[in-house]
């Protein structure tokens, strides 16, 4: 299958509730592992029509935050 929207990374490690439609969960954390996270565009379902960088930096604060209350206990 030929596959459209160029090289780009956007997707690579979709978000999904589910391990068998995504790679991480809604905190960013990837599925069966306890502490790696990422946090980038890659976790996007799909390339979108505008300029993805205030939507990573959300996603950025928002990991950054689940992981300060996760350390404070």
């Amino acid at each position: 299958r030929e596959m459209d929207g160029g090289c780009h990374h956007i997707g690579t490690t979709r978000m999904s509730d589910d391990p068998r439609t995504g790679v991480v969960d809604r905190d960013c954390r990837v599925h069966g592992l306890s502490n790696l996270y990422i946090a980038g565009s890659s976790v996007f379902p799909t390339g979108g029509y505008a300029n993805p960088t205030m939507t990573i930096v959300a996603l950025a604060h928002r990991l950054a935050d689940h992981l300060q209350a996760k350390l404070a206990g």
